[in-house]
């Protein structure tokens, strides 16, 4: 029997030989096509991941480029703002110096006032003028009153100028910066 396989494997090889590389052919050409198709696939959606990863980074480059512009125009809105806030505050701070000098008159004329009251000598004459000496007395404690509540306005008001300005421009700041962001 193995004489047999081996007379008819004598015969028939060249034929086997021919059909094994006629199939072998046949699949290394399959597989050729099929790796090349795959390879193909894979390079269309390398170039759509490539496009969409493209496109991403400049959508986000734009939008970057667009938040920096923002926070700039914001800044730039807040620093004029701050600049017209200090030159208000500085004409605050000038009226304050006027009021105060006006003030410093003032007290002045009171202590000049007080002195003359206290040094009248009129009051010690008589008795009628004694009670005038009572009117004097409450007129100079009157004066030194009115003194320092002079000083002391002056001082509340210098305070709500300051706070003031500050609010205003505070609130200019923000009305700028949400008017032009809706834009």
């Amino acid at each position: 029997m193995i004489d047999a396989a081996t007379e008819l494997l004598k015969n028939l090889w060249k034929p086997l030989v021919a059909i094994a590389l006629v199939a072998f052919s046949l699949w290394a050409f399959s597989h050729w096509r099929y790796t090349a198709g795959h390879d193909a696939a894979d390079q269309a959606w390398q170039l759509k991941w490539s496009s969409r990863d493209t496109a991403d980074a400049a959508a986000t480059l734009k939008r970057e480029a667009q938040e920096r512009a923002e926070e700039q125009r914001r800044q730039s809105a807040a620093d004029e703002e701050r600049k017209h806030a200090e030159e208000e505050l500085a004409k605050a701070r000038a009226d304050a110096d006027i009021a105060d000098r006006a003030g410093v008159g003032m007290r002045k004329q009171l202590d000049t006032l007080q002195r003359q009251l206290a040094g009248s000598e009129t009051g010690r004459l008589s008795a009628t003028v004694s009670a005038s000496s009572a009117r004097t007395e409450a007129s100079i404690l009157l004066a030194q009153l009115l003194s320092e509540s002079d000083e002391m306005a002056g001082k509340y008001a210098a305070e709500a100028d300051r706070n003031y300005v500050a609010g205003q421009s505070c609130e200019r700041v923000y009305d700028r910066i949400t008017s032009l962001s809706g834009k």
